[in-house]
């Protein structure tokens, strides 16, 4: 079989869906369900996720230059759901699915207790 060659894209699925919770710098928070995100290095600690330029949280992590990556739980599959569905614009997606916001220990923001 000869090479072939594929139009680009992402070819490693199944990905686990992780939540990531940001804020603006007028510390409005938003949770997002984010599938692309991975390590970049481990020395240093270099963690990525892709979120497109339209997204409501996008200006907030641009802005704050921060995210918490949350890993996600069975009991969180429809938490996890809500927050790939639904935009921070239009609700509060901490209070829709009640996840219990928690200081992060590293960075100014938010990040779920669970």
């Amino acid at each position: 079989m000869g090479k072939q060659i594929w139009k680009p894209g992402n070819m490693l699925y199944p990905l686990p869906a992780v939540m990531v919770s940001t804020a603006d710098k007028n510390g409005s928070a938003n949770i997002l369900t984010v599938a692309w995100t991975g390590t970049v290095c481990t020395n240093p600690a270099m963690v990525y996720i892709s979120v497109r330029p339209e997204r409501y949280s996008y200006h907030m992590i641009q802005e704050s230059g921060e995210f918490v990556i949350n890993l996600t739980t069975g009991e969180q599959v429809r938490a996890t759901d809500i927050c790939g569905v639904r935009s921070g614009k239009d609700i509060d997606k901490w209070k829709e699915h009640e996840e219990e916001r928690h200081p992060s220990s590293m960075l100014r923001l938010s990040q779920s207790r669970r």
